[in-house]
């Protein structure tokens, strides 16, 4: 089976939570390989690019967070977009970013188990 057969299958059976906990530690991946300058800057437009597909998904009208949860989520993308702005101008760390990353993440796993009635929303600390 080609690469591409296999992620579309795979896609197909994860749920969006799963989608959004791969793409998470894709970046972070990318991030946190990040060795030289070509490899920060494409890390960082991958963080831009998928902070700017989950604004846009928060923000949409078919999104079914509550409207608190989408407000704290929107503002962690718009500083998460700030941060890769700047850090696309100069070399200091992404630890910030792979730290909220992280936390998001652990928040998504923590909700994979449990039905919807019982998520409580989590809080990441900005740094």
């Amino acid at each position: 089976m080609s690469i591409a057969r296999y992620t579309a299958t795979q896609n197909a059976a994860a749920s969006p939570r799963d989608i959004e906990i791969r793409a998470l530690r894709y970046v972070n991946g990318l991030l946190s390989g990040a060795q030289d300058a070509l490899a920060r800057a494409t890390a960082l437009n991958k963080t831009a690019q998928l902070w700017y597909i989950l604004l846009n998904d928060l923000a949409s009208d078919g999104n079914a967070l509550p409207d608190d949860l989408k407000a704290k989520l929107i503002s962690l993308g718009l500083w998460a977009q700030r941060e890769v702005a700047a850090r696309l101008q100069d070399d200091q760390s992404l630890a910030p970013l792979i730290a909220l990353h992280r936390d998001l993440i652990a928040g998504l796993e923590g909700q994979v188990a449990r039905p919807v009635a019982e998520v409580v929303p989590f809080h990441v600390g900005a740094a």
